[in-house]
Formats: C-alpha cells, structure tokens, sequence
C-alpha cells in the first residue's frame, strides 16, 4: 500500500472501524472480568479517595532507607481504614439486621394486643393526654369491631411484609459487604498508593481539551469532597451521636434508628424526624427526664454538628461551591434503588459530576454560537 493510499479518507475510515471493532471487543471481555466484583472495586475507590489524607501524611513522614515508602504508608493506611471503619461497619450492618428482625417480632406482639375486646373499656386504648376530640373520634373507631380488625390485619401485614423486606435486605447486604471484604482490602491497597497514577492516567485518555480537563477534574474534586467531607462524613457523624443519645435515653434499637437519622439526615429535614418523635414518645409514656434529655442532645449537639460542621466542611475542602439539594436528594433515591448502600455515596456523586459535564457542553455550545454570530 502506497503513502498516499494510508492516508487516503477512506484508508482512516477503515483503520477506524477496524480498531473501534478491536477495541470493543477487549473492552467487552474487561467487563465481563470486572462486572462480578464492581461494588467491592466502588467500595475499594471510594474508600481509598476518603483516606488519602491519612496516606499522605504517612507518605510524607516515612522514609526507608532514606526513600519514600510508599507501599508501607499505604499498608499502615490499610490497617487504621480496617479498624477505623471497615470492622465496624460489618458490626453495624450485622446488629442492624438483628434489630429488625427484633422489631418484626414486637410489631406482631403489638398488633396482636391491639386485637379488640367486648370486655375492654375502649377509653383504656386511648392515652390520658390525649385531646377529648381526638378521644372521642378514636373511641368511635374502636368500638366499631369489625373495621377495627380488618384495619388492624392489613396494617399488621402492611408492617411485616416492610420490615421483613427491610431486615433482608440489610442482612443480605451485611452479607454481601462481608463478601467483597477481600476484594475491597487487597483492592483498596493499590488505590491507595497508586491513585495519584491512576487519575493522570484517567486524564491522559479523557475526551477533553486541556482547559476542558483542569475545569473538570478541579470542579470534580472540590464536589467530591464537598458531598463525602461536607455532607456524608457530617451526617454519619450526626447519626453516631444520636444513637448513642436514643440509647442513653433508654429506647430500644439504637443502630437501626440511627441508621434512619443517617439516611433522613441528607434531607433538609434533618436528623429531628427520628429523634423528635422519640423524645415525644418517651414524654407520652412518662419518662419525661428520658425525653427532655434526648430533646437536649438532639436540639444542642446534633443539629449543632448539622449547623456547624458541614457549612465549615463544604467551605474548606469544596472551595466554597454550594452543592444542590435537589441533586442530592435524587441521587440518594436513585443510588440507593440502582446501587444498595453503596448508592448513598455514588447516586450524589454521580449527579454533581453530571452538572460538571453539562456545564462543559454549555460552555461549547456558547462558544460555537459566539464563533458563528
């Protein structure tokens, strides 16, 4: 084939196809490898990007024979991430499993006391502080026995069928975690020590112009940071104290109410949607010091990290760049529907950088229009 044959339009479309075809073909088998172990490498990436600061600051300090180390930085790294998080993150999933399934077992032991009795005063359902209107209505209900049972039976199944479905889930994902834990260390150890390699790599091959890369690998880490310093590290530890507090104040499954405020904690709402109405239950069953102190921890210590910590944290390390609440809350319901738990962290990233990728086409499309007007 001549010069000018190789070089021909033709010649390129051929050359193209062949190895966009060669290409496929690879990247087809690298994902059928890749695909069984994809969460525990999310899992891997995430965690390693968490902890990088710890692994840089021992990177920094230790020296072997006068040489960085940065193999034994990111093993010491390893072992603070194994006992720091890993380790009781299994515990947590485990003992949340085990709560639930107490929780389906008491459901149906209240429900079955609920059952109606001729022989019962039907004022001896209804609590002493309640309003004499609310009182009156309910006594009503009550006393229509057939539509107490028929409301009772399906509100009992509506409930089991839920936390049944719930404790499987965080059972099977305990398990799943568990699973994956192998991958996720022995995986985690080069993410860590190679990840500075890994993202030039990541960038040499992204279709960007080189201003195009710095705008959106910059605005990428700043919102990265933002949404797991500024809001996921904030609300986990947010949940960490309000279930010590729901524990201090003596009500029963701490870890999976904590595990709410975690998840509610996202939410504008906050943290108060689970904590609030406990304290309002232990103050309606009498223990009014119980709930005057969960109102106080909730109130002061809580919503003070909320208020606090996390205007601080997207401040220092997201260079101040604010972070839609909409995007959060429709990545955190789409994480979690498509990912698991894994979601809860991926869904918000995976939105902002998104936007990052939007703002780049804006950016094109204005300039094309600029260069044509």
């Amino acid at each position: 084939m001549t010069s000018n044959q190789q070089n021909s339009p033709n010649s390129w479309i051929e050359q193209g196809g062949s190895f966009v075809a060669f290409f496929a073909i690879f990247a087809l088998l690298a994902w059928q490898v890749t695909a069984p172990l994809m969460i525990g490498l999310l899992w891997a990436a995430l965690l390693a990007f968490t902890v990088k600061p710890v692994y840089d600051y021992f990177n920094r300090r230790i020296r072997f024979r006068k040489q960085p180390a940065p193999s034994l930085a990111a093993g010491i790294t390893l072992v603070i991430v194994g006992f720091v998080i890993i380790i009781p993150l299994v515990l947590i999933f485990f003992s949340l499993g085990n709560e639930v399934t107490k929780l389906v077992a008491s459901a149906g032991n209240f429900f079955s006391g609920l059952e109606p009795d001729q022989a019962r005063d039907p004022y001896a359902y209804v609590p002493s502080w309640m309003p004499d209107w609310i009182t009156s209505q309910v006594v009503s209900f009550l006393r229509d026995t057939e539509a107490v049972t028929a409301s009772l039976q399906k509100l009992a199944a509506w409930t089991g069928t839920f936390l049944t479905g719930f404790s499987r889930r965080i059972i099977q994902g305990a398990s799943s975690l568990a699973l994956d834990l192998a991958i996720i260390l022995m995986t985690s150890f080069f993410f860590i020590r190679d990840g500075g390699a890994i993202l030039a790599y990541i960038k040499s091959i992204t279709p960007l112009c080189a201003d195009e890369k710095e705008l959106f690998f910059s605005r990428a880490k700043h919102m990265v940071n933002s949404v797991v310093y500024g809001i996921v590290l904030t609300v986990a530890i947010q949940a960490l104290l309000g279930a010590i507090g729901w524990w201090i104040a003596g009500l029963n499954s701490p870890a999976f109410f904590g595990m709410l405020m975690f998840f509610f904690g996202m939410f504008p709402a906050g943290t108060s949607v689970v904590w609030l109405p406990g304290a309002i239950y232990l103050a309606a069953t009498g223990h009014v010091k119980s709930a005057v102190f969960l109102l106080l921890w909730g109130g002061a210590l809580v919503s003070m990290i909320d208020n606090l910590m996390r205007p601080f944290l997207i401040k220092a390390t997201g260079n101040g760049e604010e972070i839609s609440t909409l995007l959060i809350i429709i990545g955190l319901f789409g994480g979690v529907i498509a990912w698991g738990f894994i979601g809860v962290f991926l869904g918000p990233l995976v939105m902002v950088l998104f936007t990052i990728v939007l703002d780049i086409y804006r950016a094109r499309r204005l300039k094309r229009q600029e260069d044509f007007s």
